[in-house]
């Protein structure tokens, strides 16, 4: 391939997010700080890895350069767990314990639906063995793992066709000696099967939370391995020699790593946009900051407060279907705190059997895609509803694989909700455009109110193909007085995937008393944590010395729910723990239950190496002087009449100028609508800032 062989090829990078509908790639050189590239292009469901490899090429081809390495943001694993097509899973449990998947917990997601509709275990009831053996929660073996016993579980695996095994026994994050036995002797007598231990997924008590855990990790571990080393392969072929792939934690992690945890990559995707979000706020100084991020399939927003993404240590993988809470897979695992809502472009508008209209949850993905695209939709999205209004142009989102077709949009707004309804085309799409914007505007507020957050205390940064188009509506109804628009905003989340740290994230469950635990015993926790942090960067490619941050979940003994809070290193003695805590709750809380012991439940290590310094990459030179010049367009009302409003191409805005709304804003793979009434500004960066009034 022309060009990879380049000296100036260790200094690039490709950023690649492949999303429901769009596959986006950036291309960095690391040296200078400057995007030199940029592709959008449609992905390909059937196998991802082919609209990866694809605007891989586009970029070789195109600008004769090569690329030392790929950061990937990925949905694969997220597709193989909703579209329920992971491995044939056996889980091998303790002798007795065999169908805590299917009891669950008590808690159910409505408390009064007497039907209540839950995600069906992944492994059946027969193919899920019971090991004869006990460890007691203290790490003593109670009844020992015999070598008949490994031999009796290894004979039925091999008979029934299992592809991936499970193994998860009671306290191993106490004593992880009898799954390993387990684990080396089914990897040894059946090479081809991928293999998960729950000690080595997440070393933390819950039995049910770590079982559902490692059975998430053994079903899609197969279909994400193969899909790594198949995209692996290709780069390799293409002179790209290596392959990073975004943790749900937001962190990068190595192909080979991932391979082998693939659990924490089912946030992949999401995550690297709300890591782009709190690097453009460093660099601008923007403050709190609320991502919202809305491409072809999904809505999701996160929070962004002192610099830092939210971060939750469990959360439910799968857990909405047909737009109702299914309670889903609950994953141990830690991961950028995001709400999700299926509302996006592709979003499919329809009309329930009483006639009232409703948007999502299912889209139209990218096959076949929104009608006006051309490539055999024939229900109406979101979309549609834009273009049928003039929001959208006709050379659509910069993408040269889409040619957008008015007629199409509009004609399926007709036959699909303006008809049934006797409404016009424009009323019916304002009606998609209004639903869809209320059910994010609430999204927003679950961020925020609803954790006790003030919404006009954040900025909004919009980003996705899509959340430029709504973010104007959604601010203001939401009360937010500051919406931020990224450079790049169509593929912004391709650029967060340069952006975070090597990073891994290991827990050990402790249950100790403060009062029963000395310096020297919390030394030794962190010590094994450490060791096991410097296995996995073994794997890594980056350098530097890695840094390591201790924390501690800590709790009244008693209590349910633990508080997570920083250790510093060497930290000795069990009155400071036990301080820290007490310090914390009667903040968070407002009182201390002098008398109650605490409990140092769980010891967290974050290690993590940084990949990139600098601030936020400059836009390419090429892609600033492009677009055409200012024109207008007729943008249609409800009512049918219309409105001529200015278009600017992105880059014409230039430092410090100031325009007023009505206004739309044409960039690569995004349009951006300004409100009447809504002041619009630029950042030496190309950031837009938008609030209202004059």
């Amino acid at each position: 391939m022309a060009g990879s062989g380049s000296a100036a090829a260790p200094q690039i990078a490709l950023g690649i997010d492949v999303g429901g509908t769009f596959t986006d790639v950036i291309a960095l050189d690391l040296a200078a700080g400057r995007i030199v590239a940029s592709f959008k292009l449609p992905t390909t469901p059937d196998d991802p890895s082919i609209a990866a490899v694809t605007g891989t090429e586009r970029y070789l081809e195109r600008t004769g350069m090569g690329a030392g390495a790929v950061y990937h943001g990925s949905t694969i694993g997220t597709n193989t767990l909703i579209q329920k097509r992971g491995a044939r899973t056996a889980l091998i449990a303790t002798e007795g314990f065999r169908d805590i998947l299917a009891l669950r917990r008590q808690a159910r997601p409505r408390l009064y639906d007497l039907e209540p509709r839950i995600s069906p275990p992944l492994v059946p009831r027969e193919r899920r063995l019971e090991a004869h053996e006990r460890m007691t929660h203290d790490g003593g073996a109670l009844t020992p793992l015999e070598p008949a016993e490994i031999e009796r579980i290894v004979d039925g695996l091999r008979a029934d066709g299992i592809e991936a095994v499970a193994v998860c026994l009671l306290h191993a994050y106490a004593n992880d000696g009898h799954e390993q036995a387990l684990g080396e002797a089914i990897r040894a007598a059946l090479p081809g099967v991928f293999v998960s231990i729950s000690s080595d997924v997440t070393s933390e008590f819950r039995e049910y939370e770590r079982t559902s855990t490692v059975v998430v990790n053994a079903y899609i571990g197969p279909t994400v391995r193969d899909y790594l080393l198949r995209l692996g392969g290709e780069l390799t072929t293409r002179g790209i020699p290596r392959l990073a792939v975004v943790k749900s934690n937001g962190g990068l992690s190595s192909a080979a790593n991932a391979e082998r945890y693939p659990v924490h990559l089912i946030e992949s995707g999401p995550a690297a946009g709300v890591i782009a979000t709190a690097a453009l706020g460093a660099a601008e100084g923007l403050g709190e900051l609320i991502a919202f991020d809305m491409g072809g399939t999904t809505a999701k927003v996160g929070v962004i407060q002192q610099g830092q993404p939210r971060l939750s240590t469990e959360f439910h993988a799968d857990r909405f279907v047909d737009g109702r809470d299914v309670g889903g897979y609950p994953i141990k695992s830690p991961v950028i705190d995001l709400i999700e809502i299926g509302s996006g472009g592709g979003s499919i508008a329809w009309l329930d059997p009483f006639g009232v209209l409703k948007v999502g949850p299912e889209s139209a993905g990218a096959d076949p895609g929104p009608a006006c695209y051309g490539r055999g939709g024939t229900r109406p999205t979101v979309t549609d509803a834009h273009v049928a209004l003039g929001h959208i142009g006709a050379d659509g989102f910069g993408s040269e694989d889409l040619e957008i077709q008015v007629d199409l949009a509009r004609g399926v707004l007709a036959e699909a909700i303006a008809r049934p309804l006797g409404w016009t085309v424009e009323r019916a799409a304002w009606g998609v455009l209004t639903l869809a914007n209320a059910n994010m505007a609430e999204v927003v507020r679950l961020a925020t109110l609803r954790r006790g957050l003030d919404p006009r205390d954040f900025a909004l940064v919009a980003f996705g193909g899509a959340g430029p188009l709504h973010a104007t509506e959604i601010a203001r109804e939401v009360g937010v007085p500051r919406l931020v628009i990224p450079p790049y905003p169509g593929l912004f989340s391709a650029i967060g995937t340069m952006l975070g740290d090597v990073r891994h994230d290991l827990v050990q469950t402790l249950l100790r008393r403060t009062g029963d635990l000395d310096g020297a015993s919390l030394e030794e926790g962190f010590a094994r944590l450490e060791a096991r942090a410097q296995a996995l960067f073994a794997e890594e490619e980056a350098a530097g010395a890695p840094i390591l941050e201790r924390h501690a979940d800590l709790r009244f003994e008693g209590q349910m729910f633990e508080k997570t809070l920083p250790v510093a290193r060497n930290r000795a003695g069990d009155a400071d723990l036990d301080g820290i805590f007490r310090a914390a709750y009667r903040a968070d809380y407002g009182y201390d239950l002098p008398e109650q012991p605490v409990e140092v439940v769980n010891l967290r290590l974050v290690a993590r190496r940084p990949v990139r310094q600098g601030g936020w990459p400059a836009a390419a030179e090429a892609e600033r002087a492009a677009g055409p010049g200012r024109r207008r367009r007729t943008i249609l009302a409800a009512d049918g009449s219309g409105r001529e409003v200015e278009v600017l191409p992105r880059w014409a805005i230039g430092e410090g100028e100031e325009l007023m709304g009505p206004l739309i804003i044409e960039d690569f793979g995004a349009t951006i609508r300004v409100l009447d009434g809504q002041r619009l500004g630029a950042l030496q960066s190309g950031t837009l800032v938008i609030e209202d009034g004059e």
